[in-house]
Order: structure tokens, then sequence, then C-alpha cells
């Protein structure tokens, strides 16, 4: 490799940029992959998908700390990225009650902030998924 690729490499490690999905190479589903960046165990649903549900705290923390966690969840497009992908990217996710739902449709990055920490998982061209927020529960299922 050329210096000007390891120094490209090193920056997006320095600045916790997501990598650009490449169609095709990256396995496994949404879902799942949103599972390993925040740590938890991936469950499949009857019909193969991906889907779970996680709180932000426990029963334990509940009480210790009174609910003090929050959870926040926001799409931005990959670049390059037209005028377009940003309009699309607004319009995924919205409120739902008392809380939020994304309907995510890839090429795009979901951030999500969890227990303190901003994940930046990418979906690639064709991927679905949807991502509730009620409160500090979240479910995310990958669709077909």
């Amino acid at each position: 490799m050329t210096k000007p690729i390891w120094a490209g490499l090193a920056l997006m490690a320095l600045t916790g940029a997501a990598r650009p999905p490449e169609t095709g190479t990256m396995t496994p589903d949404f879902c799942a992959r949103l599972a390993t960046d925040i740590g938890i165990d991936k469950p499949a649903a009857a019909d193969g998908r991906t889907e779970w549900t996680i709180n932000a705290m426990n029963f334990g923390q509940r009480v210790l700390f009174g609910g003090t966690f929050s959870t926040g969840v926001g799409v931005t497009p990959i670049e390059p990225a037209t005028v377009d992908d940003y309009r699309r990217a607004e319009d995924m996710c919205g409120p739902d009650g008392k809380g939020a739902i994304c309907k995510l449709v890839g090429r795009m990055n979901f951030r999500f902030l969890w227990k303190g920490n901003r994940i930046v998982t990418p979906l690639a061209a064709g991927e679905k998924a949807t991502i509730r927020v009620k409160g500090l529960r979240t479910t995310c299922r990958t669709e077909g």
C-alpha cells in the first residue's frame, strides 16, 4: 500500500468514520451488524431475518441511576452524496408516539447513540431495516 492510503485508513480509525459499504461484501444483515457493533447477541426471527430488542439500562441501573441514560437515532448519507440522498435521509426517522421510528433503506449510515457511545453502522444498497425506540427500549428488524 502507498502512504496516502495508509494515511486515509489511519484518519478513518481516528475519526470513527464508517467505511462505505460495498455491495455484496457485507455479511450478515444490517441488524446483525448493528448488534455486533453495540455488543449484543443477535437473535434471528422465525422467518430467518435478524430481530432483537434491547434496553439501555437493566433494572438495577434504573434503580441506581434513575433512568438518566438516553438513546438517539439518525441517518446520514454515505459520501459522495446527492441532494436527493440528504432529503431521503431526513425522511427516514421520525416521531412515533413517545418514541421514534426509522424505516431505513440503504445506502446510508445509521447513527445510534447507545450508552453514551455514538455507533455508526452502514446499510448497503438494497438493505432495509426498521428501528423503533420507545423510552429506553430499542428494537431492530431487518426487512426483506
